[in-house]
């Protein structure tokens, strides 16, 4: 038992000493965050599970961190493109591609909630490709290629996808092609509703009610 813990010690010892100090930010409470160095998946030596258990919980810490349509400053890596939150799932998900709540919750997070798009379309390409017939991860990745890649070809394929295991049937008609605005608001809506189940708290929930409301509008406006 003794030496289980040590080694984990060691393991999460070696990942802080592969996190660069330099990329700093903040989290909600006004602490610091430290965004992670991707070579620190190589230093696990086998404790991957663990280590992306910590890093899940981490993760969900911090998920209020609710922004209109950019990445809130604090939480912007040095390279100014990416969010804490990416940086954390990108290593995440590639230590433990089979951890299906991660997979179902945390790209989707990284879209609606954090606004970090770019970051969310890699993480969803990782996630459908280890989930490859899950319809709640396609159909969510289809939401973020509609919405944020807008490649509507991509999108055709997730949700036919997403339809042939087990989405509602309604989303063939977006895959073909029948971008109506009751469609793509009863997309938003069931993302909505995922989300709320998962963050049931009021401000955040209004948070994202209002943001994906606005996602809808915005699509229709720029078309």
């Amino acid at each position: 038992m003794l030496s289980k813990l040590l080694v984990t010690l060691c393991v999460i010892l070696i990942y802080f000493i592969n996190v660069d100090i330099s990329k700093k930010t903040f989290s909600a409470d006004g602490g610091h965050l430290l965004c992670i160095n991707e070579n620190a998946k190589y230093f696990t030596f086998g404790n991957n599970e663990q280590l992306v258990d910590l890093l899940w919980i981490r993760f969900l810490q911090e998920v209020d961190a609710y922004n209109e349509f950019k990445i809130a400053e604090a939480h912007l890596c040095p390279d100014n493109t990416s969010s804490w939150h990416f940086q954390l799932l990108n290593v995440a998900i590639d230590l433990d591609p089979k951890f299906y709540e991660m997979a179902t919750t945390g790209p989707l997070t990284v879209s609606v909630t954090i606004s970090d798009a770019k970051g969310a379309s890699i993480l969803f390409d990782k996630v459908v490709k280890n989930f490859p017939n899950k319809w709640k991860i396609l159909y969510q990745a289809g939401y973020q290629a509609i919405f944020e890649e807008k490649d509507f070809k991509k999108a055709a394929d997730l949700l036919t996808r997403a339809g042939q295991n087990g989405a509602p049937k309604w989303v063939f008609s977006l895959a073909g092609g029948l971008y109506n605005e009751v469609g793509m608001k009863a997309l938003a809506e069931s993302i909505y509703q995922y989300l709320v189940e998962k963050f049931p708290e009021d401000e955040v929930t209004r948070n994202l009610k209002q943001k994906l409301d606005n996602k809808v509008k915005n699509f229709y406006e720029k078309k």
